[in-house]
């Protein structure tokens, strides 16, 4: 069926989608003024720029790092994606990015001095992220109830892997709390961007884009689209593995050579990111969903609504 102009299903999908693209550019603008600002206050020979985007959790712009990660985080779950493998994959980007935000990257006490942004950074972790396991865990049984008769078969699939990602997570958060500081930040920002590729190929292999005949896309053709979603996850997965790669020769044989290489993946990846967002905004702007990601109308006795 042809979504209307006023729907408001098409446009709380818009407007979620405008959202994730809208909240990287925010990112990006509070990044430049705090590096731009460094540079002109800190001396010749200091480091004004940081080595990742993560360590600027440890700065003025904490606030809109975690805000704006977490909305993303939300309007990826929120936004429906093709039934399958596609649905479960935005789901998990959005808790994975909501950790990415509630997880800060480790960094050495010494180099936090007498920054505020480095204080109490255990306690906090522990409070968000078990608050985060409380309520996801509330929210988890009440999603499963519905489908409770899916857990004993096959279509169950995504049920269960969200709760054993849910306990491990938990798990591992209270049994080896060291462990988990050092690395979940990291573990969860690879996950998300992975969820991200594959999200994009999928997108990139769909031939049944829309319903019917009358639904057109806006921008380009279908083919041209899925294109284009095809070089994204391409360039997303090239740019994750060989700059986790570059990151680990450096480290161990040119530790100084260039500290930022983590800064410039991490760049590159949400640049890509916003680029995917932006094209999905615009070939959905007047269908919404996708076909494969819509659910048919279901007719109640009574309703004479054509």
């Amino acid at each position: 069926m042809v979504i209307k102009q006023g729907d408001p299903a098409r446009l709380t999908y818009r407007y979620l989608r405008i959202a994730i693209v809208a909240g990287v550019l925010v990112l990006f603008v509070s990044l430049t003024m705090q590096i731009a600002a460094d540079h002109g206050r800190l001396d010749s020979g200091e480091e004004w720029w940081h080595a990742s985007i993560s360590a600027y959790f440890y700065s003025p712009v904490q606030s809109i790092f975690v805000g704006t990660l977490v909305g993303i985080g939300t309007c990826l779950i929120a936004i429906k994606g093709r039934h399958g493998a596609e649905e479960v994959l935005l789901n998990f980007a959005g808790m994975f990015a909501i950790l990415v935000a509630l997880i800060p990257t480790p960094l050495d006490a010494a180099m936090c001095g007498d920054e505020p942004y480095c204080l109490d950074v255990p306690e906090r972790v522990g409070n968000n992220v078990g608050t985060l396991l409380l309520v996801g865990g509330v929210v988890l049984v009440l999603a499963t109830w519905p489908r409770r008769r899916d857990l004993g078969g096959r279509v169950g699939w995504d049920l269960w892997l969200t709760w054993l990602t849910w306990a491990a997570t938990g798990v591992w958060l209270l049994v080896w709390p060291a462990s988990f500081l050092e690395s979940a930040h990291y573990t969860a920002a690879v996950l998300l961007f992975a969820c991200l590729v594959a999200v994009a190929w999928i997108n990139g292999s769909d031939h049944a884009v829309t319903t019917q005949a009358l639904e057109r896309l806006r921008g380009m053709s279908a083919r041209a689209y899925r294109v284009w979603y095809r070089w994204i996850a391409a360039s997303m997965a090239a740019v994750l593995v060989v700059g986790l790669a570059t990151m680990a020769v450096l480290d161990r044989f040119l530790p100084d050579l260039f500290p930022q290489t983590l800064f410039v993946v991490e760049t590159a990846m949400m640049l890509i990111f916003a680029l995917f967002w932006a094209l999905q905004t615009i070939q959905f702007w007047d269908t919404g969903l996708p076909a494969r990601a819509q659910v048919e109308d279901v007719k109640v006795p009574g309703d004479t609504t054509p």
